[in-house]
């Protein structure tokens, strides 16, 4: 699960300071974010560069992204296995489903 800060969002350094706005977001090499903030400070605008892990939300929470990598299926037990024998027939003549099912590769 990653966390994700949306742009315009109202944050806070974790160590405390003057609310700051979320205006440009940026991956890093780690798979997290760090994200571009502006803030006024004596009536002159500043911006600076925060990762995700040093920012709280003012307000609610951070959006949380899950990876999801696993494929859901719903259906009856017969169902389920019945697309599990169409899918290893598939394998076997992969071409001839793949048209059947409209899909073209090239």
């Amino acid at each position: 699960m990653e966390m994700r800060a949306k742009i315009g969002q109202l944050v806070r350094l974790r160590a405390g300071g003057p609310v700051l706005c979320v205006t440009h977001e940026y991956p890093m090499e780690d798979g997290s974010y760090s994200y571009c903030c502006e803030w006024f400070a004596h009536q002159k605008l500043k911006h600076s560069t925060f990762p995700i892990v040093a920012l709280e939300p003012v307000e609610g929470e951070f959006e949380a992204e899950f990876e999801a990598d696993i494929e859901v299926q719903v259906g009856t037990e017969e169902e389920l296995e019945a697309e599990a024998d169409v899918e290893a027939e598939s394998d076997a003549d992969s071409g001839t489903k793949e048209r059947k099912r409209g899909k073209n590769y090239h």
